[in-house]
């Protein structure tokens, strides 16, 4: 069995953008093993508000953070896992339902979302 799944956290270290929390929004498709993620950043003046938290919202958040929709992609569950097992990714707290529900829902309303995601999320989101 699969441990990405749709409300998972997973800390992830990249060397275009640093350390950041992303969220996994769907299981992993069947056919593909892709997953629907989306990363999220400190607030900024320039960053998206469409979902912004802040601390207490989810335990990583320690400060006003926003969800950056033009970050959302699709990601191989496999790999995920693979960077879990080299610990180059560790697993966050998941996202409480009604989280994961904002989230899904700011992807979809997001103007920074790619058409492609948004389509398939449509389809996929179990929320």
């Amino acid at each position: 069995m699969n441990i990405i799944r749709a409300g998972r956290a997973v800390v992830v270290r990249d060397r275009r953008m640093g350390t950041h929390l992303w969220f996994v929004l769907t299981d992993p498709d069947p056919l593909t093993g892709l997953v629907v993620m989306v990363a999220l950043v400190t607030e900024r003046p320039h960053t998206e508000k469409t979902v912004r938290l802040d601390a207490g919202d989810h335990s990583f958040v320690r400060h006003a953070s926003n969800v950056d929709f033009g970050t959302a992609r699709f990601a191989p569950s496999s790999k995920l896992s693979e960077r879990l097992g080299r610990g180059v990714a560790t697993l966050d707290a998941d996202m409480s339902a009604g989280l994961l529900e904002q989230v899904c829902r700011g992807l979809l309303a997001s103007s920074h979302t790619i058409n492609e995601i948004a389509a398939y999320c449509r389809e996929n989101f179990r929320t």
